[in-house]
């Protein structure tokens, strides 16, 4: 588990709630608009929101004089100098707080991605598998009517197991641990670090929640980042944040 699935059991509760009374389509719709009011208002309670506004003021006197400008272009430093100080200044202002008030959201991405993402096989569906080195087989085991996990099974060429790799989340992909999934954790766990391949990638179903479209607008992202947009845009004009 990475730092950014902390957060994971809490979600997965709220959307256990949610589940009582509203299908997964209306659920990823709400989980945009918290993404956006958590984000959003997060930002503004950090933000210096009056001095961002003086700043965008200035900016604006700063490029109009420099746009009126009718002199030698070597004069114009001093104006170019003053409108690149007010934007540095600005960029660092909005900056640090918008980064602050992106990681909640970025953690709910990461269980949204694992929770709306992909899906087992139906029973006796056997999914493409294909495993870097190439040179090894990989077989998928059906868990059946078992409450066990699917597993994949490596063999080398000799057809000698090599691993034996528990499916623990409907996740296309199982790697060695990488330095990044101290932020991100892989939910379907990691291959062992002196296992004979580096990485198994498992064409699992994609979830769909749109009943149009082509097949990567179905998914979970159209409509989360869709209310995520439209109910960010709307906040920053009701609450006039900056």
């Amino acid at each position: 588990m990475g730092i950014f699935d902390l957060p994971a059991p809490l979600f997965e509760w709220i959307d256990a709630q949610l589940a009582a009374a509203a299908p997964p389509a209306l659920r990823l719709i709400i989980w945009g608009v918290i993404g956006a009011l958590v984000s959003m208002f997060l930002y503004k309670a950090l933000s210096a929101q009056d001095r961002i506004a003086a700043d965008k003021q200035e900016i604006k006197t700063a490029r109009h004089r420099l746009d009126t400008f009718d002199g030698e272009f070597a004069d114009a430093w001093p104006l170019i100098r003053n409108l690149l100080q007010i934007s540095f200044r600005h960029v660092g202002r909005v900056g640090w707080p918008g980064i602050v008030a992106s990681l909640p959201l970025l953690a709910l991405l990461s269980y949204l991605s694992t929770a709306y993402g992909y899906g087992y096989p139906p029973p006796g569906e056997v999914p493409e598998i294909r495993t870097s080195p190439s040179s090894y087989h990989a077989e998928w085991i059906d868990a059946g009517s078992t409450n066990e996990m699917p597993h994949i099974v490596i063999a080398d060429g000799g057809k000698r197991r090599v691993a034996d790799i528990a499916i623990e989340a409907p996740v296309p992909a199982i790697h060695k641990r990488q330095w990044w999934n101290t932020l991100i954790g892989n939910p379907a766990g990691y291959l062992p670090e002196d296992a004979a391949i580096d990485r198994v990638s498992v064409s699992l179903p994609r979830k769909a929640f749109l009943p149009f479209g082509p097949g990567w607008m179905q998914g979970w992202e159209t409509l989360f980042f869709l209310s995520l947009v439209v109910v960010s845009l709307i906040i920053k004009s009701v609450a006039r944040i900056e």
